[in-house]
């Protein structure tokens, strides 16, 4: 999508995308992906936007008046993995011009004190990006992605579905981002169990590990990797996501993988009373899984944000 080290200039990126043209969050409709541009907005509180020691890039909120809360912009951030958006992030360069620092996962944030618009001590949330590159590796050969391989399958959806931002410190939080993104990978392609999820093909070779070849696809997002909810991530071959990623109807073959995720995952769920998996966040009185919002008896599906 944006290529890290290029500049652009911000106006014409929103000519062709969209999204707020003035402040540092720019959320445009329609798109998989949020704009963030640096500026003096942690400067003003006393705070230095950029690369920290625990190699995040510490990036401060929006708000002029009064506590930052997690509304609007704020919230989409902290939202963004389960919102299915990319975080692209750019490094304001003078006379219009920005320069692309990379995509972005947000892993957490912290609080800090410092003066509002009206010099009014306040509370300032700063998020800690991390670089999307450090999460969006191979795992192969890495001794915890192969324990979850033996993992039972209600086990590995928790992990993949766990939050990170309450953790205490910005390398726990860091860490278990990366451990959601080694869970989402391997819960998608034991799911599919060596079969393609779009075409229902046999996987064509196996890898260094053994396994058949496939590849996570995170639908509703252009970059494949980090953290992700199970109902957006799909196993295809090769063939079927390059299809996904550049065919002429990606638009409607995205929506079918939309719907075979479901399906699955609904049958998922129904399985839950297994000995095997245990499906943690649902309330038994009412049946609601309080995580996602989803009625597991009508199956109204509350959590559908798009």
């Amino acid at each position: 999508m944006f290529v890290p080290g290029e500049l652009y200039k911000r106006r014409d990126l929103h000519e062709l995308f969209g999204g707020q043209r003035q402040g540092g969050i720019s959320t445009p409709s329609g798109q998989p992906f949020i704009m963030l541009f640096t500026g003096d907005q942690g400067q003003q509180y006393g705070y230095q936007a950029g690369w920290c020691e625990e190699g995040m890039y510490l990036y401060t909120g929006v708000g002029k008046r009064g506590d930052m809360s997690f509304d609007r912009g704020n919230a989409a951030i902290l939202e963004h993995a389960g919102d299915g958006k990319d975080i692209y992030l750019f490094e304001n360069e003078g006379n219009g011009y920005v320069r692309c620092v990379g995509e972005m996962v947000c892993t957490g944030f912290r609080e800090v004190r410092g003066p509002d618009i009206d010099g009014n001590e306040r509370r300032v949330i700063v998020f800690e990006l991390s670089s999307g590159d450090s999460l969006n590796r191979s795992f192969d050969h890495d001794d915890e992605y192969e324990k979850m391989w033996r993992e039972s399958m209600g086990k590995l959806r928790k992990r993949a579905t766990t939050s990170y931002v309450s953790r205490k410190s910005p390398s726990e939080r860091r860490a278990l981002a990366n451990v959601r993104s080694k869970a989402i990978s391997a819960y998608v392609l034991r799911r599919a169990n060596g079969v393609c999820e779009a075409c229902a093909k046999n996987s064509s070779f196996r890898t260094s590990s053994g396994r058949p070849y496939l590849e996570p696809h995170h639908i509703r997002r252009d970059c494949d990797g980090g953290p992700d909810d199970p109902f957006w991530v799909i196993g295809l071959c090769p063939s079927c996501h390059s299809r996904a990623h550049h065919s002429e109807d990606k638009s409607e073959f995205n929506q079918r993988l939309e719907r075979i995720v479901e399906r699955k995952e609904r049958r998922m769920l129904r399985a839950r009373k297994s000995a095997d998996y245990q499906w943690d966040g649902m309330d038994r009185r009412t049946g609601i899984d309080r995580r996602s919002g989803t009625d597991q008896r009508s199956g109204t599906d509350r959590r559908d944000r798009r």
